[in-house]
């Protein structure tokens, strides 16, 4: 079986940081991963579970995938393993979960050596669930490791974070993943450029962009934008238009071709999709990247979204200096 190392350059690092810590029986007993979504923290997250559930270890850094453990983790039929997440139609982790969860600890191991908890996403989980974790998070029962991962720790109590070892995957080198993304996908240099800055930087995200036709509307997105400064009466045609795409990448796309803007300005360098005679204000430049991050939350909500885009586009038409 692969390493998260092998699948995604950016982890390798956090792997060896987990192998080093495994081999020398110094690793926590509740490990959090955090960092963005769509950075590989679930390959991470699972090539970990499967190496300390792994039952045949000579010293490779790899589950083996053939031993009896490996087998029954991959057909999703492991004794020792337990993944706790939201149920079907909730969006929380509940207590009652999180109390059959210790149950199931106390039990003696059936195949592995250890047992092991994977929690995801761990800041789903409800007070009463985070409260009823944190005994197993300080002395779970017997040779337990559990596993939380959390694509936001802030939201987190600060009782759970500090109990656990963190493992924090960042937004990695872009010119590492601009090569990845080249290298795994056979497109070229100007559209794996594309795709990452569609994802605001994510590569996982920028990678599934360039297997749809979502990096099309990503491009649509910027060629209204610059269009509409033009020609600031055609905000009513842009907004039917704009209006078909997804609204939560669509706001999350307009904030990212702002905030490109920005930073092509203060490094005084063209952007490749905006003329270069076009003066605009900074600070209204700001003002409508917060907006339009603002607006993303409030897309799942029942506000009006043809308004709100309606509005964005009508202050981005009036910027020109």
């Amino acid at each position: 079986m692969t390493s998260p190392a092998d699948i995604y350059p950016w982890l390798s690092e956090h792997w060896s940081f987990f192998i080093q810590r495994f081999k020398s029986d110094r690793l926590a007993h509740a490990l959090m991963i955090e960092g963005p979504a769509d950075s590989g923290k679930l390959a991470l997250a699972d090539a970990m579970v499967g190496k300390l559930l792994c039952t045949q270890d000579q010293g490779q850094e790899r589950a083996c995938g053939q031993c009896r453990s490996c087998q029954l983790r991959i057909g999703g039929a492991h004794p020792d393993y337990f993944h706790i997440h939201p149920e079907e139609d909730s969006k929380v982790i509940k207590v009652d979960q999180v109390r059959a969860l210790i149950s199931k600890l106390d039990l003696t191991t059936s195949v592995s050596t250890r047992k092991v908890a994977y929690i995801h996403p761990a800041e789903s989980m409800n007070g009463a669930a985070a409260n009823a974790l944190l005994k197993s998070l300080e002395e779970p029962a017997g040779i337990t490791v559990l596993i939380l991962v959390s694509h936001d720790p802030g939201r987190l109590p600060i009782t759970i974070r500090s109990r656990c070892q963190t493992i924090s995957v960042t937004q990695p080198d872009t010119q590492l993943v601009l090569d990845w993304l080249a290298k795994s996908s056979g497109k070229s240099s100007e559209q794996v450029s594309a795709a990452l800055q569609a994802a605001g930087g994510s590569p996982l995200r920028a990678a599934h962009y360039l297997d749809s036709p979502q990096l099309d509307a990503y491009g649509q997105v910027r060629e209204g934008l610059a269009n509409l400064l033009a020609r600031p009466a055609s905000v009513s045609m842009l907004c039917s238009k704009l209006n078909e795409l997804n609204p939560v990448e669509l706001w999350r796309w307009l904030s990212t071709c702002t905030g490109e803007l920005i930073k092509s300005r203060m490094a005084g360098l063209p952007l490749s999709w905006l003329p270069d005679n076009i003066q605009l204000q900074n600070k209204a430049l700001l003002e409508l990247q917060r907006q339009a991050d603002i607006n993303r939350k409030l897309s799942a909500t029942t506000v009006r979204g043809d308004l709100l885009l309606q509005e964005w586009l009508i202050r981005w038409a009036e910027q020109i200096l």
